[in-house]
């Protein structure tokens, strides 16, 4: 249970927290290896689970195993929770898997045409063998940028930041010289091929390609992965073993709590809804235009 304070999200939080532990119980099911991450990873370290304006969790999962989670649970649907990925068929406008609570509503604005399970997740991000060859990281880096644009096929959201807007013009471009859904999708999965296809088991270094334009030019050294467990509100979850390294790499002084003004949830939501199915929405908060 999540200790309520003034940001009032902690019934959101409580929701994620059940989800992560539905997850943990997969990974540790199959044999899975997983990390708590970013914020996530943060609010373990600094406040023993979620820094206490946080509407999202994340962990990550080695390229490896991020692939056979999905070959197995892909069709899994008990009713409960579905793990969810942008496909031919549908476009979650997300780059990663996540693992939505059916019986929720989450309703984001940039997802509000679409017909998908719009209930609160939690984000699976994998991390991905990065080669030593200055060429080939950088060849790397340039396919994770394609595939991103024309997997999410939407404007990134606006955070004020320099590079935030550089790739809001750089999206903008993108889309619309290639505007068929088909296409996109075919350059979108060769990208991905050609960012994913090191060994994992034989790189020195990782790197999130999935994530922000920041992450994905810090690669880090592989040993900073293995396994050490922290308590995180009323459960133990692993994170990195050097969990400090990392992330004061990906944000500096992360013990320092931000000015208050920046302290504020991050998603933009049409709606949520905690005790109903998205489902009760269809057609007044999302797919409003469907027949």
């Amino acid at each position: 249970m999540v200790k309520d304070n003034s940001y009032g999200i902690a019934p959101l939080q409580d929701k994620m927290l059940d989800i992560l532990k539905h997850f943990i119980s997969v990974c540790e099911k199959y044999g899975f290896k997983y990390y708590l991450a970013g914020g996530t990873c943060i609010g373990a370290l600094r406040h023993q689970g979620f820094i206490p304006w946080d509407d999202d969790l994340d962990v990550f999962m080695p390229r490896p195993d991020y692939e056979k989670l999905w070959s197995i649970m892909k069709d899994n649907n008990d009713g409960k929770y579905v793990f969810c990925r942008t496909t031919d068929d549908k476009n979650y406008h997300h780059r990663v898997i996540q693992l939505v609570d059916l019986n929720t509503t989450f309703i984001h604005e940039r997802c509000k045409d679409e017909d998908i399970e719009h209930g609160v997740y939690i984000d699976i991000i994998p991390l991905d063998a990065c080669p030593d060859n200055f060429i080939s990281c950088a060849v790397q880096k340039l396919n994770a940028i394609i595939f991103s644009i024309y997997n999410i096929q939407c404007m990134p959201e606006y955070s004020g930041g320099k590079l935030t807007g550089i790739m809001r013009i750089i999206t903008s471009i993108m889309l619309n010289v290639i505007k068929k859904d088909e296409t996109r999708n075919k350059i979108w999965k060769k990208a991905e091929r050609r960012m994913t296809k090191y060994d994992w088991y034989k790189s020195k270094k990782c790197i999130c390609i999935t994530a922000s334009l920041h992450e994905l030019l810090t690669p880090f050294p592989m040993e900073w992965l293995g396994t050490r467990t922290s308590k995180f509100e009323d459960i133990t979850a692993n994170i990195p073993l050097k969990a400090e390294d990392y992330c004061r790499a990906m944000y500096g002084d992360y013990m320092k709590l931000p000015a208050v003004e920046k302290r504020r949830v991050v998603h933009k939501t049409v709606l949520i809804d905690l005790e109903n199915s998205y489902l009760k929405y269809k057609g007044k908060y999302y797919c409003k235009n469907s027949k």
